[in-house]
């Protein structure tokens, strides 16, 4: 997951997924819904077809939660887990991962990672 800068976020008390979608529209989007010095929650709306690219988090760890859709994550290994709407997935840290929508629906999914950092927390590595 890009960088979430702690100054974006909107750390509300409260919120529900269906003001935030309404907030954001239809579209490929991202909102950044809490973010301190030791977590990221982020809450993605991708379109079909969008994919990010192989990665690991050194220090951090990546928990994924699908609402609406499906995801498929590449853990490397020949370890590929696919989810749909209720789905819990785990990129511990330094577990390479690669996340892409799968199917035909766009995937609205809510991320959370601890300690993330700018330019410290995210190695991009090659394709495989």
């Amino acid at each position: 997951m890009p960088y979430a800068d702690p100054a974006t976020a909107n750390n509300l008390l409260a919120d529900s997924i269906d003001s935030i979608k309404k907030r954001n529209g239809g579209g490929e989007w991202r909102e950044v819904l809490t973010a301190t010095k030791r977590h990221r929650s982020v809450l993605l709306h991708w379109l079909p077809g969008t994919a990010q690219t192989t990665h690991l988090h050194p220090h951090s760890e990546e928990i994924f939660v699908v609402h609406e859709g499906e995801v498929e994550i590449d853990f490397g290994g020949g370890r590929v887990e696919r989810a749909g709407p209720g789905g819990i997935l785990y990129a511990g840290a330094q577990t390479p991962h690669a996340v892409r929508v799968a199917g035909d629906r766009p995937l609205l999914m809510m991320c959370f990672l601890s300690r993330n950092e700018p330019d410290s927390d995210t190695i991009d590595l090659p394709e495989r």
